[in-house]
């Protein structure tokens, strides 16, 4: 099948795939506005999300990968920066794994290996997560309570400005249940980490210390399994890296030609 996509910009190909719920417009404006200026940026709809969200389901992380693999020819486009974010970089992995051509460069910023190499959140974010909106709810504000915790903690008192803006986002093309369950299977039914040894390009792995959903052990063993792949913590930092280090991670991407197998810990946060 072919899931829906957004272009804009010019330069080199950087292909953004977004993480549980999210579709393609689920970015920060200013972010997306930054890349523009570099790169020819495709952002995918998942299925399950967006224009995307009442693709066949169930569907596994290979099908995402391949639906990737299918926007980038659509494009006549052989090789392009992948960055995947949390889910988006499960599927980055499954894509540099399955067709190397496709990827030149990889951030995995936010996420996590296959099982059973994978460090799974505490029950209670999770819980959290899967919460259905209580009777009466503006959804709005189910959304802003859903996500506020996933960022570090005090970032959405200190940024409430970015929190709404994700939350826009969020709620002009809603991920509805369904899709945020097969979107949660085929992460969940992930697996065999070994397969990472295979990855050929240059890899960057990017965490932050305050990551609740994707703790912040599961960057360093992906580091770990990529060959080659160098490691970047950003302390202070949780879920929402490109809302909480949005310039840590801009200047990481536009200077992607830095030497790999690197231990960085960057100031991130505010």
């Amino acid at each position: 099948m072919s899931v829906h996509s957004f272009e804009s910009g010019s330069g080199e190909p950087l292909l953004l795939i977004n993480g549980w719920t999210a579709s393609a417009l689920v970015w920060p404006g200013e972010f997306i506005r930054r890349l523009d200026s570099r790169f020819r940026v495709i952002r995918i709809d998942n299925r399950g999300s967006g224009y995307s969200r009442l693709a066949p389901s169930p569907f596994t992380m290979a099908d995402l990968a391949e639906d990737a693999h299918r926007v980038l020819r659509s494009r006549g486009l052989r090789g392009a920066t992948v960055l995947g974010l949390s889910m988006g970089g499960m599927v980055a992995q499954e894509l540099a794994l399955r067709h190397p051509a496709d990827v030149s460069r990889l951030f995995l910023v936010a996420t996590s290996p296959p099982a059973p190499a994978a460090l799974r959140p505490d029950d209670a974010i999770t819980w959290h997560m899967f919460r259905r909106r209580k009777r009466g709810q503006p959804y709005h504000d189910y959304l802003y309570q859903l996500w506020a915790r996933t960022g570090a903690p005090g970032f959405a008192e200190r940024r409430p400005d970015l929190l709404e803006e994700l939350v826009d986002q969020l709620a002009a093309r809603p991920t509805i249940r369904p899709g945020a369950m097969a979107q949660a299977r085929a992460a969940g039914c992930w697996s065999r980490p070994q397969r990472l040894a295979r990855i050929t390009a240059p890899t960057t792995v990017v965490h932050g210390t305050e990551d609740l959903l994707r703790p912040v052990g599961n960057g360093m063993r992906l580091a770990r399994l990529i060959p080659g792949a160098r490691y970047v913590e950003l302390p202070g930092v949780g879920h929402l890296v490109p809302l909480e280090a949005m310039d840590e991670l801009v200047e990481l991407i536009l200077n992607a030609s830095d030497p790999a197998g690197q231990l960085v810990r960057l100031p991130g946060g505010e």
